[in-house]
């Protein structure tokens, strides 16, 4: 089965989307559409946040969706992304920082003091284009991004995009590999998860993937920016606010390397996609396969009813249940926040009830 990567040079120029079903198609696809000269055996393939080269397809079959790697041809060298961000501000801010001291000290340091100096260099950045908008006004801001994007704006809601749609492919991704669906009997399972999963992609459609969370002209209870496009973290997925207050903020919109170093944020999720969510959705659907369910709303026990897809829509892709945070407040062991099994009755479902019968 084919899934969505994300492949880009190593001076990231041109970020382009491909669905692959192994390492070969992956190469091959991504050398057309990169444009490069030269044969399949000639590349390699590298994860690019941590460098990681994939050589096999056992390997590739363990990266999730959307992971983005670099494809190098010939004896070109990997550069993580991490090396990038970091060589990118020296070079453009190289009158606050001392190559030797501070490259040394930078590289022996762990990662909250790392970012800590990212943060420092942030701060001294020019506040006079941040509230430029078009390309042609700043397009130093644009650089390496697709043409058709115009505006900051534009390009911040493509963002937020992207990672809806990486969220969107692990959920598909993590249920049509289930054995549910590989191997419940007369396909009736394939049929019960296809269902939940183009009513889950309606609704994230019909909501615009919320590309207003990053959009600075969006409503304010549409976004988590400030008027001028400034993002404040929120802290530990369980804490109600950072403790890191006045150090833990970005504005992608204000240069080219926020918004670089922007991508290092993350969208938490404090009810974990992958160790919550996902299962209590397999489990929602099984109890659907297997004719016996408790509903939700009524507390009592069934056979026919549906999923309340909007439940699972609201803990994936809304603030409901994530939260954006720096790097260092990403907390990536285990949340003890659980999501639930949200299955309904016919009678408590209504009209609303869409072809999870047998």
């Amino acid at each position: 089965m084919k899934k969505g990567y994300k492949v880009t040079d190593v001076k990231r120029e041109k970020k382009i989307g491909i669905a692959a079903e192994n390492l070969e198609e992956l190469i091959e696809k991504s050398l057309k559409k990169l444009g490069f000269n030269v044969s399949c055996a000639e590349c390699r393939l590298f994860v690019a946040e941590d460098g990681t080269q994939v050589d096999d397809d056992d390997y590739l079959a363990t990266l999730p969706p959307q992971t983005l790697f670099i494809l190098l041809p010939g004896k070109e060298k990997m550069v993580t992304d991490f090396e990038f961000y970091y060589n990118l501000i020296r070079s453009s801010k190289k009158d606050y920082i001392n190559a030797g001291v501070a490259a040394n000290e930078f590289l022996t340091t762990n990662i909250r003091d790392k970012f800590k100096v990212f943060q420092k260099y942030i701060a001294a950045a020019d506040d006079a284009k941040t509230m430029l908008s078009e390309r042609t006004q700043d397009p130093a801001w644009f650089e390496g991004l697709e043409l058709s994007e115009k505006t900051k704006e534009q390009s911040m809601c493509k963002r937020v995009k992207d990672r809806m749609r990486g969220y969107y492919y692990k959920t598909k991704t993590a249920l049509q590999t289930s054995d549910l669906y590989v191997q419940s009997k007369n396909g009736h399972g394939k049929k019960l998860i296809d269902q939940f999963l183009l009513d889950l992609r309606k609704i994230l459609e019909s909501k615009k993937y919320n590309e207003s969370y990053f959009n600075r002209k969006a409503n304010k209870d549409q976004r988590l920016c400030a008027d001028n496009g400034l993002f404040e973290c929120g802290g530990l997925w369980n804490n109600t606010k950072c403790n890191y207050i006045g150090e833990h903020v970005i504005n992608p919109y204000r240069s080219r390397e926020e918004r670089i170093i922007f991508q290092t944020w993350n969208l938490d999720h404090k009810i974990e996609l992958s160790r919550s969510i996902i299962p209590s959705i397999l489990q929602a659907i099984k109890g659907l396969y297997n004719g016996s369910f408790k509903c939700v709303s009524c507390e009592k026990d069934h056979k026919d009813g549906g999923v309340e897809t909007d439940r699972y829509y609201l803990q994936i892709f809304t603030r409901e249940n994530l939260k954006l945070v720096h790097i260092v407040c990403h907390y990536k062991g285990k949340h003890d926040a659980q999501s639930d099994i949200y299955t309904v009755c016919k009678s408590c479902f209504g009209q609303q009830l869409i072809g999870y019968n047998k």
